[in-house]
C-alpha cells in the first residue's frame, strides 16, 4: 500500500488568542421540520433509543502532530520492508525529536508534560496546553499542528439482556483462527464463559494499567461498563477462532451531569499505537491484522484530524481499521452525519442493516372516557412477549410530584426521571396500572426502568415513530413498552387532565413481518464525509443481535452468565471485523488495504442509496474469491456546480486472482435519469496475476450537478465477479450563507494585557435542523490597520464544528508585541473544508482600539 502525502498544514501564531471555546453544535432538537425526509423522520425517532452523549469536559488537552515522518511513513516510504531494529531505531529517534521540542518549551519556561506519545501511526503527542503553550508549538518549524481533544463515545444503543438474533456471517472452512483482533472500547471480560479463551489481557490506557477489565460506575456501583464485552461476543460469534486484544479506551469519566462512558481522541490514537506494536517494542512486526473501534466522534468526519491520520498510518503498518459510520441517520449528498473515526479514508467504515425476518405486535384497544381512542394493532417496542392479554387502568404522570411538587395540575411530565412516577407524599401514580408518557425524544430505556421501578405494569408510549422490537429490555424482568398512535395518546392524556378515567386492554402479542428487513436502519449515519467520500463503505446487521453481556456471574453460587442484545452501526463494525478476520485467514497474502478492497467491492447491493448503503451489505464468501482489489475502495469527486461541469480522481486495481483478467469498467447512477457522463481511461486493462494499474475515471454533466450525485463504478472481468466503488459528487455550498458571522466584542477599547483580554466571540460553520453541516476547514484571524494595511495573522483555527467560539485578544501583533495605541480590524476568514476544490472563504470583522497605557 502506498501511503497518501499529508497535507502541510498552515502554521498558526496565537501569542493573542488566549482562549478558544466551542459552544457545541448548533442542530435542532427533535422538532421535525415540515420539508423534512420521511427518512430524517425515522432516524430522529431512534434518538431516543441511543443514549445522549454527554456534555463533557476535557480541559486544555491537545494533540501535537509533528512534521517529522512517523514509523508508519517511514516504512510506506522505504524501498523494502524495513527490520526490526530498523523500526526501534526509528522509534527512538522519533521520541528524541519529541522530547527536544519539549526541551525547547521548557527552556522558555513553558513546562508541558505529555500525557500520551505517539510514533507509529502517528508521530506526535497529546498534553494540557495553556495558550502560551499552545503558541510556542505552532511556532515551531518542528510541528505540523494542534489539535483539540474531541470526546469519543460508544456507538450503541442503550440495551439490556433479551434473546436476539444472530449475524449469519460465515465462511465454510474458516473460523478466524490465528487472526488477533485489536478491540479500541471499553474494558471486556474475559472471564465470560462465552469468550474465555479467546481475549488477551490488552492494556488499560484510561486508567493506565495491563487489565483491560470493565469497570463499575464510582456513583452507582451497579452499573458496569458493557459495550466492550458485547463488540467483542459479536466479532467472535463471527470468527469464533480470532483472538481479541482489548484496549480500554472508554471509560467512567465526570460529567456535569454525573458519570458518563467516553474517552478522548488521544487514547483512541493510544490504542492505534498499541494495536501496530502490541507488544510495545518498537517495531511492528507483531501488528494486529484487523482493529475494531466500535467508537465515535459525532460529526467530526475531518480528513485531516489527528485521528484520521492515525488510521492512515496504521493501515500503512498492515492494520484494518474497522469503524462504525455513526448512528445519527442519512443525509444523503449533504456533510453531517458521519463519525470519526469512521470518516477516515483509510477506515473500512460501516453501517448498519436491520436482519430481522419478524417483529412482535398486540391487539390495544384504548378506552377513553367511555368512549374508544385506539382499537388496532399495535406496535411491541421492547420487553415481555406475553402470551395473555389484560386490562389495565391507565395513569399519567401530571401535576405535582416528588421531582417538582409545585408543578401544575395540568402539565405532564417526561418520564425521565424516577420521581415523577411519584406523587409529592411518595405514593406511586402507577403501580399496578400502564403508565403512559410522551415521545419526546428522551431515553425510553430510562422511562422504561423508571416505570418498571415504580410498580407499573406496562408502559404506553404515544406519538412515537420508532419500529417494533426497537427496544432491547430484559425479557425476564422488564415490562412491556407498547407504541400508541400520537392523537389517542393526546385523547388519553387529555381525559387524565380533566379527570376522566383511561384503560387499555392488551391482548397476547404474536410474530410479524418486519416490514423493515434487509433495509438499512433509520438510524446508521450516511453522507459524505468533509472530504466527499461516500461513508459508509458497506453495511452489515446490526439490530437486536444476540451476544455476551459484561453482568455475567464472577464466582458467586447461583448466578448465571447473562446474554444480552446490542443494536448499533458499532454492532455492525463489530460484524465486519469478525468478517475481516475470516477472509484475512483465507486470504492471508492480502494487506490492509487489499483487505479492505475485496470486502467493500464484493459486498452485495440491496437497492439502496450508496449513501445510505455504501457498496452494500457484507459477503464474507464473495469477498473471500474476490478477482480484483480496487483502491480507493470509494471515490469523491468534489462538488458539483449548477454549470457545465466535470471532475477526474485515479484509482488503481490490482488483480488478487491467479489468472490473467482483462478488466472494463462502467458507473452506475443511484438515482434515474442524472444527466451524468463517465469515462475511464484507460477503457479496459490486461493485468496479469497480482499485477496493477491506475485508471482515471472522469464525471461530467453537461447541465451542471448542483443537487449532487452518487452512485456506483463497476471493474467488470470476464469470469469473475465484478467490484463495486461508490462515488459521489457533493451538492453546491450555499455561497449565500456565511461560515463566519455573529462577531461580538466583549470591551471594543482596552489596553493591553495578558490577565484580562478583551472576548471575540462569533459563529463558525452552520447546521440545520435535517443535520446537514457546514464545518470550517481553517479559519484565520487577520489583524488591520484601520486604512486598510494587513499586520498579520493572528491566529488560525482549523477543523472547527459548527458553533460558537470565542478568543481573547491581549493586544499584541502576531509576533507577540505590545500594538501601539490606535484603532485596528480584526478580519475573520473562515474556508470551507473543501477549499481545495474552489470554494471561496467567507469573512466578518470587528474593530477594536488600544488605549494608551496608564
Amino acid at each position: 500500500m502506498r501511503m497518501r502525502r499529508r497535507p502541510r498544514l498552515a502554521r498558526t501564531t496565537i501569542l493573542a488568542a488566549v482562549a478558544v471555546v466551542a459552544s457545541g453544535l448548533l442542530l435542532a432538537g427533535t422538532v421535525n421540520g415540515a420539508g423534512e425526509s420521511a427518512g430524517r423522520v425515522a432516524a430522529r425517532a431512534w434518538h431516543s433509543i441511543f443514549p445522549d452523549h454527554s456534555k463533557t469536559a476535557l480541559g486544555k488537552r491537545m494533540i501535537v502532530v509533528l512534521a517529522a515522518p512517523s514509523v508508519a511513513e517511514r516504512v510506506a516510504a522505504s524501498t523494502s520492508p524495513p527490520s526490526a531494529s530498523e523500526e526501534k531505531q526509528w522509534t527512538d529517534d522519533i521520541r528524541a525529536m519529541q522530547a527536544s521540542v519539549v526541551a525547547a518549551l521548557r527552556e522558555r519556561g513553558i513546562h508541558v508534560r505529555p500525557d500520551l506519545v505517539f510514533t507509529h501511526v502517528l508521530d506526535g503527542f497529546s498534553a494540557s496546553l495553556d495558550g502560551r503553550a499552545v503558541a510556542e508549538l505552532e511556532r515551531n518549524p518542528l510541528v505540523l499542528g494542534v489539535y483539540p481533544v474531541r470526546a469519543v463515545y460508544p456507538a450503541e444503543a442503550q440495551t439490556a439482556g433479551g434473546p436476539g438474533q444472530a449475524a449469519r456471517v460465515a465462511l465454510a472452512g474458516f473460523d478466524g483462527s490465528g487472526i488477533s483482533i485489536a478491540l479500541l472500547d471499553t474494558g471486556v471480560d474475559r472471564t465470560h464463559p462465552g469468550l474465555a479463551g479467546h481475549v488477551g489481557r490488552g492494556h488499560d490506557f484510561v486508567d493506565g494499567d495491563r487489565r483491560a477489565s470493565p469497570e463499575r460506575s464510582a456513583d452507582e456501583a451497579a452499573h458496569l461498563e458493557t459495550h466492550g464485552t458485547r463488540m467483542a461476543g459479536i466479532a467472535l460469534g463471527v470468527a469464533p477462532g480470532a483472538r481479541i486484544l482489548p484496549f480500554r479506551i472508554l471509560g467512567w469519566q465526570h460529567t456535569d451531569s454525573g458519570e458518563a462512558v467516553f474517552g478522548g481522541g488521544d487514547l483512541l490514537i493510544a490504542g492505534l499505537e498499541r494495536a501496530v506494536d502490541p507488544n510495545g517494542d518498537g517495531s511492528t512486526k507483531d501488528a494486529v491484522q484487523v482493529a475494531l473501534a466500535p467508537v465515535v466522534e459525532p460529526f467530526a468526519a475531518f480528513v485531516d484530524s489527528p485521528e484520521s491520520r492515525a488510521v492512515t498510518g496504521a493501515t500503512a503498518l498492515g492494520t484494518l481499521v474497522v469503524a462504525p459510520s455513526g448512528n445519527d441517520g442519512d443525509v444523503g449528498l449533504h456533510f453531517g452525519s458521519v463519525a470519526a473515526p469512521g470518516a477516515a479514508p483509510d477506515a473500512l467504515s460501516v453501517g448498519a442493516v436491520d436482519t430481522r425476518t419478524d417483529v412482535y405486535e398486540t391487539r390495544m384497544t384504548l378506552a377513553v372516557a367511555g368512549g374508544t381512542a385506539a382499537d388496532e394493532p399495535a406496535r411491541l417496542l421492547g420487553g415481555v412477549k406475553t402470551g395473555r392479554g389484560m386490562t389495565l387502568g391507565v395513569a399519567g404522570l401530571l401535576g405535582p410530584s416528588l421531582a417538582d411538587p409545585s408543578r401544575a395540575a395540568d402539565v405532564e411530565a417526561g418520564g425521565s426521571e424516577l420521581r415523577d412516577f411519584f406523587d409529592p407524599s411518595g405514593v406511586s401514580r402507577v403501580a399496578g396500572r400502564a403508565a403512559i408518557v410522551p415521545a419526546d425524544g428522551s431515553s425510553l430505556a430510562r422511562k422504561a426502568a423508571n416505570a418498571k421501578a415504580a410498580g407499573a405494569t406496562e408502559l404506553l408510549v404515544y406519538g412515537t415513530d420508532l419500529p417494533a422490537g426497537a427496544l432491547d429490555l430484559d425479557n425476564a424482568g422488564a415490562l412491556p413498552v407498547i407504541a400508541v398512535p400520537g392523537q389517542a395518546g393526546n385523547s388519553a392524556v387529555d381525559a387524565l387532565r380533566n379527570g376522566k378515567g383511561v384503560q387499555v386492554a392488551v391482548g397476547p402479542t404474536r410474530p410479524v413481518g418486519n416490514g423493515r428487513a434487509g433495509r438499512v436502519a433509520a438510524f446508521s449515519s450516511g453522507g459524505l464525509a468533509f472530504d466527499g467520500r461516500v461513508r459508509p463503505d458497506l453495511v452489515a446487521p446490526g439490530v437486536s443481535l444476540a451476544t455476551v453481556d459484561a453482568r455475567a456471574a464472577r464466582g458467586a453460587r447461583g448466578e448465571r452468565a447473562l446474554y444480552a442484545t446490542a443494536t448499533g452501526s458499532s454492532a455492525a463494525a463489530a460484524v465486519v471485523a469478525g468478517a475481516a478476520a475470516l477472509v484475512k485467514q483465507a486470504r492471508p497474502q492480502l494487506d490492509a488495504g487489499g483487505l479492505r478492497a475485496v470486502l467493500v467491492g464484493s459486498a452485495k447491493p440491496l437497492g439502496e442509496a450508496s449513501t445510505r448503503e455504501g457498496a452494500g451489505i457484507v459477503d464474507v464468501s464473495a469477498a473471500a474469491e474476490a478477482d480484483l482489489a480496487v483502491e480507493p475502495s470509494s471515490v469523491a469527486f468534489g462538488r458539483g456546480s449548477a454549470k457545465q461541469w466535470s471532475s477526474s480522481r485515479t484509482i488503481t486495481v490490482t488483480n488478487v486472482s491467479q489468472r490473467t483478467l482483462e478488466v472494463g469498467f462502467a458507473s452506475v447512477a443511484d438515482e434515474v435519469g442524472v444527466p451524468v457522463g463517465f469515462t475511464a481511461a484507460p477503457a479496459t486493462l490486461k493485468l496479469g496475476p497480482g499485477a496493477s494499474a491506475p485508471v482515471t475515471l472522469v464525471i461530467s454533466a453537461r447541465s451542471g450537478l448542483g443537487a449532487g450525485a452518487s452512485g456506483v463504478v463497476i471493474a467488470i472481468a470476464d469470469g469473475a465477479a465484478p467490484a463495486r466503488i461508490p462515488w459521489a459528487v457533493g451538492r453546491s455550498p450555499d455561497r449565500a450563507l456565511a461560515l463566519v458571522d455573529s462577531v461580538s466584542i466583549s470591551n471594543w477599547e482596552f489596553e493591553p494585557s495578558s490577565a484580562a483580554p478583551s472576548v471575540v466571540a462569533f459563529r463558525a460553520g452552520r447546521a440545520d435542523q435535517n443535520g446537514d453541516i457546514e464545518p470550517v476547514g481553517l479559519l484565520q484571524v487577520e489583524l488591520w490597520t484601520a486604512d486598510g494595511k494587513k499586520l498579520g495573522v493572528i491566529a488560525r483555527l482549523r477543523d472547527l464544528l459548527p458553533g460558537r467560539y470565542a478568543i481573547g485578544l491581549t493586544g499584541r501583533d502576531a509576533d507577540g508585541k505590545v500594538l501601539p495605541a490606535g484603532t485596528y480590524v480584526l478580519r475573520l476568514r473562515a474556508q470551507p473544508v473543501d477549499a481545495e476544490d474552489g470554494t471561496p472563504p467567507s469573512t466578518a470583522q470587528t474593530v477594536f482600539r488600544i488605549k494608551e497605557r496608564s
